[in-house]
């Protein structure tokens, strides 16, 4: 076993005892002894990311694929820490790349669409969605950001879709039961609108937008009904 390696072992040990500043510092040191060793610089960037060292994991993620440029994990994960620290378009460029590596790299392909519903490029964010679930149904969190997407083109039966399969498999979702509801007021459905913002403010008492919504209604009908 070569000194790196033995520093990555030492790394895995102090991270199975919660000793994290000891880790970081193993991992250091297996970088000192072998400063092309992409794993240690990965590694490295986890721990960072861990505790929310995102500028440090930026550095360590970029090191890692300038040293193995086929390692769409570290494409994947630098992404995710350039998405948490609003630099969505370099992001973006991570998130492709490690897509361009393995195509069937499905969840990279949802952060992808939610990079791109952030910075408005809606088309693109929905075509993200749509392939992320056709290949990956279980990804639950991709229906509701794709329901959130047709919200913002104003497409409520087709959100309506997405987020009654969300709730199918998340069916605790305040937020999901809300935006729901906020969909069938849209298209003139006040029943279905009631019963789930009723819903949402069930599984949160503390939903107040729900709660406003359902006072709202009710006034509106015992003024005209």
């Amino acid at each position: 076993m070569g000194k790196a390696e033995e520093f990555l072992d030492n790394a895995c040990a102090c991270l199975r005892m919660g000793k994290f500043n000891q880790a970081i510092k193993e991992y250091q040191a297996a970088i000192s002894a072998d400063p092309n060793n992409a794993i240690a610089h990965k590694s490295l960037a986890n721990l960072y990311y861990r505790k929310t060292m995102l500028d440090e994991s930026i550095v360590e993620y970029r090191k890692a694929v300038e040293l193995n440029p086929q390692y769409s994990d570290a494409h994947y994960e630098l992404g995710i820490s350039l998405y948490r620290r609003g630099l969505l378009e370099e992001g973006i460029k991570s998130f492709l790349e490690a897509l361009k590596i393995n195509p069937s790299f499905h969840i990279a392909r949802y952060w992808l669409g939610l990079s791109y519903y952030y910075i408005g490029r809606l088309k693109e964010a929905i075509d993200a969605f749509k392939v992320t679930i056709a290949n990956e149904p279980n990804v639950a969190i991709a229906y509701y950001h794709l329901g959130i997407a047709y919200m913002r083109e104003g497409k409520w039966k087709e959100a309506i879709v997405q987020f009654e399969e969300f709730l199918k498999k998340t069916p605790m979702s305040a937020a999901a039961s809300y935006q729901l509801g906020v969909c069938y007021y849209n298209i003139g459905d006040v029943d279905n609108a009631v019963k789930n913002f009723s819903r949402a403010v069930e599984i949160d008492p503390s939903d107040e937008r729900s709660r406003e919504n359902l006072d709202a209604i009710e006034e509106l009908r015992s003024k005209f009904f």
